[in-house]
């Protein structure tokens, strides 16, 4: 199937084929008909699928058809807002339409100035909007096609409460398009609660995508550097995103590269928003191809020629991991993950006990112990002592990482 085999109008089609966009991906091919049929939808589709442009075809089609509807994108962080935005602007060249974003860390005025000349779409993080339905400054009854966006990981930042008083306020009558990950009970509640009878699209597999090859490597913390300058010198990575645990590990880790001459930036939320879009905007550039961060840049980041992620450090949860990789293998292409495991680290987490630790039982005051299954605890004592930052730390020498 063609977009032009989908009913949409020449100025959508003539936008999408500057894009660089001529057949649609399966989300795509799936998803497009049913909204312009308004039909509401629960998709579920791994990153790097083409979902934006799915969603802001059929808004823009729906739009553009009648003028009086107006549409909302929620979305969990302020670099998705951003490059959601971006992507409908960009589709809607040839349509006269006011496309705002709305996101914390940015001044309320010049947000406010925007609104007051009339929206048609807005997109937006749950606190901000609230902030702006508060104070009056804009008007979500008016809202009739909403879409959450990464709805999974909306919930697990615990927007849940903020995702119900916007729904809430929005026009009863209106046509609801949710898209994640994954789907659970809790996506399946909201969904249950907020829409009628929705039809559920399914794409891919629901683990890693299969155009991503992982491999694992384990060595030990201090040959960690080493190893990473050693593969990032390797031709084939074109792009790489090396995943850190820690605001302070990510510095750590970005000035090791530099020493060894491998020039590399660093994201992570120490960063004012100006400075992380000005990072973000240079990696997709192309002006640096090695970007450390945090799990700041774990989701929603839409960069399609990365080549190589490297989890310097594992990911907290399974889900998590599943959305580092996902940076990778972007719209059918190959990519390539690779997880490096410490030999020598501390117990790892046992995350079916809350995240405790687990392992060889330990004494004395200020550490942690436990009986092997998850019964350990952190008591307090020196070794809970946080250092402060200071020239020449290795974070990685530090039981306690700056979190």
């Amino acid at each position: 199937m063609k977009f032009r085999d989908m009913s949409i109008s020449d100025r959508t089609i003539a936008a999408l084929e500057s894009m660089g966009y001529v057949e649609p991906t399966e989300v795509q091919e799936k998803t497009i008909p049913l909204l312009l049929e308004g039909k509401e939808v629960v998709v579920r589709s791994q990153t790097g699928s083409g979902k934006t442009a799915a969603f802001g075809v059929g808004l823009i089609e729906t739009l553009s058809k009648n003028p009086a509807k107006k549409a909302l994108i929620l979305a969990p962080t302020r670099e998705l807002v951003v490059q959601i935005a971006k992507e409908l602007r960009s589709i809607a060249k040839n349509h006269r339409m006011r496309i705002y974003s709305i996101y914390g860390g940015q001044s309320m005025g010049p947000q406010i100035a925007s609104l007051r000349q009339g929206f048609d779409i807005i997109v937006a993080t749950p606190g901000r909007l609230l902030d702006h339905a508060r104070r009056g400054t804009v008007n979500l009854l008016i809202v009739n096609c909403v879409v959450l966006d990464e709805a999974d990981r909306m919930l697990d930042m615990g927007f849940k409460e903020d995702i119900d008083q916007i729904l809430d306020q929005l026009n009863p009558k209106r046509q609801t398009m949710l898209f994640s990950a994954t789907i659970d009970d809790r996506i399946k509640s909201l969904s249950g609660h907020y829409m009628g009878l929705p039809v559920l699209v399914e794409i891919g597999p629901k683990g890693k995508v299969e155009s991503i090859e992982e491999q694992t490597i384990y060595l030990a913390r201090r040959e960690k550097p080493q190893k990473l300058a050693e593969i990032l010198r390797n031709v084939s990575v074109s792009r790489a995103i090396i995943f850190v645990a820690t605001k302070r590990a990510v510095e750590f880790v970005c000035r090791r590269l530099n020493r060894d001459g491998i020039p590399a930036h660093y994201l992570h939320g120490g960063k004012s928003q100006n400075q992380r879009e000005r990072t973000m905007r240079e990696f997709k550039e192309g002006r640096f191809r090695i970007l450390v961060a945090t799990d700041v840049a774990a989701r929603g980041l839409h960069i399609d020629e990365v080549s190589h992620i490297i989890n310097y450090d594992q990911a907290n949860t399974e889900d998590t991991h599943t959305h580092r990789i996902g940076r990778t293998g972007r719209m059918g292409k190959e990519g390539k993950a690779i997880t490096f495991m410490d030999t020598d680290a501390p117990p790892p987490y046992d995350y079916r006990n809350g995240g405790r630790r687990y392992g060889r039982r330990q004494s004395g005051n200020g550490r942690e112990y436990g009986n092997g299954h998850g019964d350990g605890r952190r008591t307090e004592g020196p070794s809970s002592y946080r250092p402060r930052s200071r020239k020449g730390y290795d974070p990685y020498k530090s039981r306690i990482w700056d979190q």
